[in-house]
């Protein structure tokens, strides 16, 4: 390329938006019971060739410190940050298999997903999602709750929070119901805990006044891209980016934290082009550069560490 063709494009080619830096808490990836586009190697590879730091493997049905482990040896210069999904496939409300992946490493405790109650209950069934393959095994009369039989955060529940204090790693929410959302971040501001509220106005089914309260408690929201891309499974409730630069603004861009949520078969883009794409589009509905940054790169890594 001559001079002239230099200068051309340095005039006109603003090239995609700049990954370098961000941290993506919330991927999915293969080997998987549901179907998916790349496995922890793709996946991490194409982050790191973005120039990703770090991307947090999560799975519905196993811990993933291992997998974390096994593919950050081999994908160099990307941090791979494992974790555990309490649903019955890990032993629910399980304290000794928390502090195990904490003490491996794990960074990242999620609440229960498709095994959760509150799931049953906004999806119409238990372990289900709605797309083609995405069915959980599981046992419906033993449907997962963090509250005891009076209301209130089981023992087992707060045993999990202490520990999340104890190790510096961060509880989500995940399925859980506004109720026991916010008695989880109650109790986490007692103690001093993190935690992040995930994928507000999904799970759980709420309204921005909810994402403002439970802010100034204490908790972080995050917002995923997977849900701004329509399907006809997501009818019955508002996801879309005039809210989440709304809430943004109500709430401040440092309280929240960009995802993906991204891996789907069907309906998605590899993580990182989700990622991207997030964001550009972000930056359309008059949230700034700044604020992206801070939420895909400097709230991410204060929360799990990095």
């Amino acid at each position: 390329m001559n001079e002239y063709q230099t200068a051309l494009r340095e005039k006109f080619v603003a090239g995609p938006f700049d990954l370098k830096g961000a941290i993506d808490l919330h991927v999915h990836s293969a080997p998987c019971l549901f179907p998916r586009m790349g496995d922890d190697l793709q996946v991490a590879t194409m982050a790191r060739d973005e120039g990703m730091r770090a991307i947090a493997l999560k799975s519905h049905h196993e811990n993933t410190v291992s997998r974390a482990y096994h593919t950050e040896m081999q994908v160099e210069d990307i941090r791979i940050i494992g974790g555990i999904v309490l649903n019955q496939c890990t032993g629910g409300i399980n304290p000794v298999a928390v502090e195990t992946t904490l003490m491996m490493g794990g960074k990242i405790v999620w609440g229960p997903t498709g095994h959760s109650c509150y799931h049953g209950m906004v999806a119409g069934k238990f372990g289900v999602w709605g797309g083609p393959g995405r069915v959980l095994p599981g046992k419906e009369s033993e449907a997962i709750t963090v509250l005891d039989s009076k209301g209130n955060l089981s023992g087992n529940a707060i045993e999990i929070l202490d520990l999340i204090k104890k190790y510096d790693a961060l509880f989500c929410t995940a399925h859980l119901s506004p109720d026991e959302i916010v008695k989880v971040v109650a109790y986490c501001k007692k103690i001093k805990a993190k935690v992040m509220v995930n994928h507000i106005y999904f799970f759980p089914r709420v309204g921005i006044d909810f994402a403002q309260e439970i802010v100034k408690q204490g908790a972080y929201i995050e917002m995923c891209s997977t849900l701004v891309i329509p399907s006809r499974h997501r009818q019955g409730y508002r996801y879309d980016y005039e809210l989440l630069s709304e809430t943004i603004k109500l709430v401040g861009a440092e309280h929240c934290v960009m995802s993906t949520d991204a891996g789907m078969l069907v309906g998605s883009l590899y993580p990182h082009e989700q990622f991207r794409m997030f964001g550009e589009r972000m930056q359309g509905y008059d949230i700034s550069r700044q604020e992206v940054e801070t939420m895909m790169c400097k709230t991410p890594a204060t929360l799990v560490g990095l």
